[in-house]
Parts: structure tokens; C-alpha cells; sequence
């Protein structure tokens, strides 16, 4: 363990004997940080939290202080963050609030001035580039990339593997397997890229863009469009997937990039393709 002279640690922390605490560092009498997780110069980490294993926060970060929300009412609440974890410099990550803990997976990358606010769900494999803001109780779904200062508003989701233009402010939800962008958020297309990263096979890509142009390109409402879906398409867990995301939106779900029909015409981005394409 290595632990700067400077910084400042209650007896009552739980500190990995291989993690590095470096200097003018605060934490909370309720902090665990596990093994080989490194925390840099000036960091403050607070409440019940614990911080995974190598983990690497840098300077500044703020990491489980009070949510800024009225109705919290010192409860003991806190943050969990998994394992390799990279956190730069002055993001906060808020504690929750009334009860529970503000979540953050695996293998996460949340850049410069990301703010995830109290009660937030974030999934594994997440990237966050600066200035991303998710306001309370949002959750992200696990492989999701957010580009440059993007807004999202409290209690919307996001869906697994979508990829979120600069910019990009939401009040509603966002599908999984999805490129989105434009304030308001709109759908560009199937996430093409993410999803060949994913090793998800040609004809599964096939199937998804198909289910998305019965969403959005048939002039069917959701409930109906689904119907056709669960009648026409192979199912699959992704297929279920997308179709149970939109039946449990409570906020409504982005809108597809122009009308129904001139989506397709304009972006291309619901257009029948052959399998060695799509």
C-alpha cells in the first residue's frame, strides 16, 4: 500500500494493501478501494462507496459527495464502481439518494468533466467523452459511447451498444443497437460498427434493421409494429430485447431522423441491404 503523507485517510477506510493513494487525497470514513486501483493528486471520495479493482482516478475527480438533490436527506447512501474503471480529471459521480448507490460497470472510460448524477445506472464497457451529463436516475446500457457534451434527462435510458452523437440532449429514451444524435435526439440508424465489433453476425444485423424498420418505417404504432415483429422475425434475445425496451418506456422513445418514410430516402438509414453490407 502506498498512501501519500499528505493525503487523508480514516482509520475506518478499507484500502488494498497493492492500491496508491497519491497526495492531498480525502476519503470518507466509508470508502473501500480495492487492489491495484490508483487514486491521483487532490481526488475526493466520500459516503458509503467502493471503488473496484485497477481502477485509475485522476486528479481532481469528485467521487460519492452529496447528490445535488433537495430530497436528500443524509441518508447513508454511496457509489459502486467495478473494476478498470478509468476516471480523468474532475468528474463527479454523485451518491444516491433516499437509498440504494449510483452504479458504474466494468471497464468504463468516463473522460473530462463527465457528471453522473445520483442514482444513475451505468452498464459495463461504457465510454463517456468530456463533459457528458447524466442527470438522476438514468441507465445506460452496457458497450454505449456518449461523444462530447452530451445531456440526458432524468429517469431516460439508454439502450445497450448506442452510440450518441456530440452534443446530443434526450428527454426520452434511446433504443439499443442505435446511432442517435441532434437535440432533440433523434434515431440515425443501426449501429453498424459497434455491432461488427461485437462479432453480432450478418444476418442478426439483418434481423435488427428490419425490426427497426417495422418501428419506424411501417406508419404502424409501437404495439402493432411489435405484433408484426414477434410474427415475422427469428427471434432472438436482441430481438426481444429491443421490442421489450419499447414497451417498458415511460418517457417515449427517440422518433427516427424526418418521417416515418423519408428517413430511409434521406439517410439511408433503414434501406434494405444485402447481408455482406449491412
Amino acid at each position: 500500500m502506498t498512501i501519500h503523507k499528505t493525503a487523508i485517510v480514516p482509520d475506518s477506510a478499507v484500502v488494498h494493501e497493492t492500491a496508491q493513494i497519491g497526495p492531498y487525497v480525502v476519503l470518507g470514513p466509508n470508502v473501500k478501494i480495492g487492489a491495484g486501483t490508483k487514486i491521483d493528486a487532490h481526488a475526493v471520495i466520500d459516503g458509503h462507496t467502493t471503488i473496484g479493482e485497477n481502477c485509475h482516478i485522476f486528479a481532481g475527480a469528485a467521487i460519492g459527495l452529496e447528490p445535488q438533490d433537495l430530497k436528500y436527506g443524509n441518508e447513508p447512501t454511496g457509489v459502486v464502481m467495478g473494476n478498470n474503471v478509468t476516471v480523468r480529471e474532475y468528474v463527479t459521480i454523485h451518491r444516491a439518494t433516499k437509498e440504494g448507490f449510483t452504479e458504474i460497470g466494468n471497464d468504463c472510460f468516463l473522460m473530462n468533466y463527465v457528471h453522473v448524477a445520483h442514482n444513475c445506472k451505468v452498464g459495463n464497457g461504457v465510454i463517456m467523452a468530456n463533459s457528458t451529463v447524466l442527470a438522476g436516475h438514468v441507465e445506460v446500457g452496457d458497450g454505449c459511447v456518449f461523444s462530447g457534451m452530451c445531456v440526458l434527462h432524468q429517469h431516460v435510458r439508454i439502450g445497450r451498444f448506442c452510440m450518441v452523437g456530440g452534443m446530443t440532449g434526450s428527454r426520452v429514451d434511446l433504443p439499443p443497437f442505435t446511432t442517435c444524435d441532434g437535440r432533440p435526439a433523434m434515431v440515425r440508424g443501426l449501429n453498424v460498427i459497434g455491432l461488427r465489433r461485437q462479432k453480432i453476425s450478418a444476418q442478426l444485423r439483418s434481423d435488427l434493421k428490419q425490426a427497426y424498420k417495422l418501428l419506424y418505417r411501417s406508419g404502424l404504432n409501437h404495439s402493432q409494429a411489435i405484433a408484426r415483429i414477434e410474427e415475422e422475425i427469428e427471434p432472438s434475445s436482441e430481438i426481444k430485447e429491443i421490442c421489450q425496451f419499447f414497451q417498458d418506456s415511460r418517457r417515449g422513445v427517440a422518433a427516427a431522423f424526418g418521417d416515418f418514410a423519408q428517413a430511409g430516402k434521406e439517410s439511408g438509414a433503414f434501406e434494405e441491404a444485402p447481408l455482406e453490407a449491412i
